[in-house]
């Protein structure tokens, strides 16, 4: 077995993991039916996550990268635990018996779902800094993470804006990109 085959392996694991704490998470809602008041933020926010999940879990196969060591692969491992943790706070873990608001949940929520993906990309543009700093080719590298830095700024938004028309907007927008990425790879 390849490196690569190896590290891919507990990728999957927990890329999968995510997955289906969010397909959990959704039957749960979609099971209580009338104790569930619906808005549509903390579901859009969901999808959003999983089309990034599958982004991200496509985007990892790489063949002919079989020579990744331990040291190579923790970055990537940070980087998919704050992915599971982002997955996990998608959508309410369960329904109380009192209901759930979706609205007040995604409120409640919001910050600390949005800093997890201002996580998750600042520690994937931190990383690659880091990389392409070493290999001195920092500049052409910013150069070329621009769109990056202006969603990682989006994100940060996110946290702290509480308008809901701009969350509507910065969703829509944002998924373009994993939207744009699929479109792409199905041909």
């Amino acid at each position: 077995m390849s490196a690569f085959e190896y590290t891919s392996v507990l990728a999957s694991i927990i890329i999968g993991l995510a997955l289906v704490d969010i397909l959990v998470s959704l039957n749960r809602l979609i099971r209580s039916g009338g104790a569930v008041k619906w808005h549509w933020a903390a579901p859009l926010a969901a999808v959003f996550v999983v089309l990034t999940l599958i982004q991200i879990w496509w985007s990892l196969y790489r063949p002919q990268d079989t020579g990744i060591t331990i040291g190579q692969f923790l970055p990537l491992f940070v980087e998919l635990v704050i992915l599971f943790l982002l997955a996990a706070a998608a959508l309410p873990d369960d329904v109380p018996a009192d209901g759930v608001d979706l609205k007040a949940y995604y409120h409640r929520n919001g910050p600390y779902f949005w800093g997890l993906f201002t996580a998750a990309l600042g520690w994937l543009l931190l990383v690659e800094v880091i990389e392409n700093a070493m290999n001195g080719v920092l500049l052409a590298f910013m150069g070329q993470r621009v769109i990056d830095f202006v969603v990682l700024g989006v994100f940060i938004s996110l946290v702290f804006v509480r308008r809901l028309w701009w969350h509507a907007i910065a969703i829509l927008l944002l998924s373009s990109g994993p939207i744009g990425w699929l479109s792409r790879s199905l041909g």
